[in-house]
């Protein structure tokens, strides 16, 4: 879900802004989420993880952005951190997905 008030704040209630932005936020999400990979190095994983909850925050998909930063501390010599990293990363893609979602919906009602 996208806090559609947040977002409004940041474009002061410009629709073509609005639109511009989420169009690059889902560009953005989209990639982030197929460069995310289980076996990345930890600088890898903290990079993309740290990029998408930036973007994620940005438009208000606050959901997102909370398990991209705890995405972010899945590094170091912690134990089970494949099967961790494997479990977060299902969660992010589906968050993924429905703020996606979201933006075509939003996209499709200022059309």
């Amino acid at each position: 879900m996208i806090d559609l008030d947040h977002l409004d704040k940041y474009v002061a209630g410009d629709a073509g802004l609005r639109d511009e932005i989420l169009e690059i936020f889902a560009e953005q999400a989209s990639v982030l989420g197929e460069q995310f990979n289980v076996s990345a190095t930890d600088e890898g994983w903290r990079n993309v993880a740290h990029a998408l909850k930036g973007a994620s925050r940005g438009v208000g998909a606050w959901a997102l952005g909370d398990l991209c930063e705890e995405a972010e501390y899945l590094i170091g010599e912690i134990a089970g951190k494949a099967e961790r990293r494997a479990a977060i990363l299902v969660s992010i893609r589906q968050k993924i997905d429905s703020a996606l979602a979201e933006v075509r919906r939003l996209r499709e009602i200022a059309a």
